[in-house]
């Protein structure tokens, strides 16, 4: 059997999202710089502040992807159930999939100001 979890408080939810994007900061960062280093033969301050650009943007590329696949599958939930003659409430969009990535990217970003 099953204890049903706790709901947590905001703060604990906010945390746990700003965690989630640190961490896909950390990992998305290390992937581009890895990306670079290979492809450059080394890697220089400024090949380092433009590979975690790229990262940044492929995670702000990643949070829209969320929200455009959402707003989709809102859209065909909907015109399905109308053929049905059924009335149908979207769902909200899933905030902390899409705030974890705009965190990992305001990561990044903030450590290329910092390079540069």
């Amino acid at each position: 059997m099953n204890p049903v979890p706790a709901p947590q408080s905001v703060p604990a939810r906010l945390a746990q999202i700003a965690l989630y994007g640190v961490a896909a900061a950390a990992g998305v960062g290390l992937l581009t710089l890895i990306v670079s280093a290979v492809l450059n033969g080394g890697l220089t301050r400024a090949a380092a502040a433009d590979a975690l650009g790229w990262g940044a943007l492929i995670l702000g590329f990643l949070s829209g992807a969320v929200v455009y696949s959402q707003s989709g599958q809102s859209r065909i939930e909907s015109t399905m159930r109308a053929r049905l003659g059924e009335g149908y409430r979207a769902p909200g969009l899933p905030w902390p999939q899409i705030l974890a990535p705009l965190v990992g990217a305001g990561v990044l970003s903030a450590i290329v100001f910092a390079l540069n």
